[in-house]
């Protein structure tokens, strides 16, 4: 299949509501239409909605979304993941209206992370109105969110396999580095459009979950802003400190959010061109970046053998 983008995020959470006031007062998100069960949507475009958080009972991930172009590429990627052996679960009507797309199917990728694949969602031409003064926007539209950071027991053949051989996507690179508990991991990127990746996994033997998602703003200034006020309050613990990695160009600080994984904030991303040639970083920053937190983020769990 041919993903285009990671369209949207949702996650489950007891603690929703706290978003309310987090992502707009933090990076600028619009607060969206909220859902019949309370569930709060937050845009940072014309889309309907980017990342949703709603009601649950505990902190997990509920859904990854990738777009598709259309109705053919769609049809296309369903009939492969059944020719796959992933028996893609097709969305109703309803499933539909509650993710404001024509169509979605879902499925889990070998760790049990779902995914969704999708075509067909609703904007509206110039209806996005940050949640406080930006010096940019958001690093948006046909390029998606950001990306999203698995952590896994272990990277196996299996799941490059569906990285790469199901999902389409292409190896960006990877590094080794030293994880929050003292471990040392191998993650591994991928990238479905000019962005340096949309999907990674970290793997750490005996550990699951999400560690961290990205947000990205045109202009350096409202990551400064950021970076200044979450260091001013105290309900949100920065994890990893100002800096930027050897492998891209975006200046980052990361942060713990009300649901307990990680948010990366950075703006100055680089975008690839056509015959970008893959590389090898001798480490993993180019300055900065020192890991604050006590441990891995919450939504990061250990599994049992």
């Amino acid at each position: 299949m041919q993903i285009h983008a990671l369209g949207y995020l949702g996650f489950e959470s007891p603690r929703y509501e706290q978003w309310l006031t987090f992502g707009p007062e933090v990076f600028g998100l619009q607060i969206g239409e909220r859902g019949a069960d309370g569930t709060v949507h937050l845009r940072m475009d014309d889309r309907h909605r980017r990342l949703s958080i709603h009601p649950g009972e505990e902190e997990r991930l509920a859904y990854v979304g990738w777009e598709l172009s259309g109705k053919a590429a769609f049809t296309e990627a369903v009939a492969e993941l059944e020719a796959k052996g992933y028996k893609p679960d097709l969305g109703s009507s309803q499933d539909c209206a509650n993710r404001q797309v024509q169509g979605l199917a879902r499925f889990a990728d070998p760790f049990g992370f779902p995914h969704e694949i999708y075509y067909g969602p609703t904007f509206t031409a110039g209806s996005f109105l940050p949640g406080k003064p930006m010096a940019g926007t958001f690093v948006a539209g046909t390029d998606g969110v950001g990306h999203v950071v698995f952590v896994v027991p272990e990277i196996t053949p299996e799941l490059e396999e569906f990285t790469t051989g199901v999902l389409g996507l292409e190896h960006f690179g990877g590094w080794t580095a030293t994880t929050p508990d003292g471990s040392i991991s191998g993650p591994q990127f991928y990238r479905c459009n000019p962005r340096t990746h949309c999907l990674g996994y970290v793997g750490v033997p005996g550990m699951k979950g999400v560690q961290h998602i990205a947000l990205e703003s045109t202009h350096l200034d409202d990551v400064g802003r950021a970076w200044d006020l979450v260091q001013e309050r105290d309900d949100i613990p920065v994890t990893v400190t100002l800096g930027r990695h050897m492998s891209d160009t975006l200046i980052s600080f990361y942060m713990r959010s009300p649901t307990g994984f990680d948010i990366e904030f950075g703006a100055n991303g680089e975008l690839l061109p056509d015959d970008f040639v893959q590389t090898n970083p001798s480490t993993s920053e180019a300055w900065g970046h020192k890991f604050v937190a006590d441990g891995w983020a919450p939504t990061v769990r250990r599994i049992a053998p």
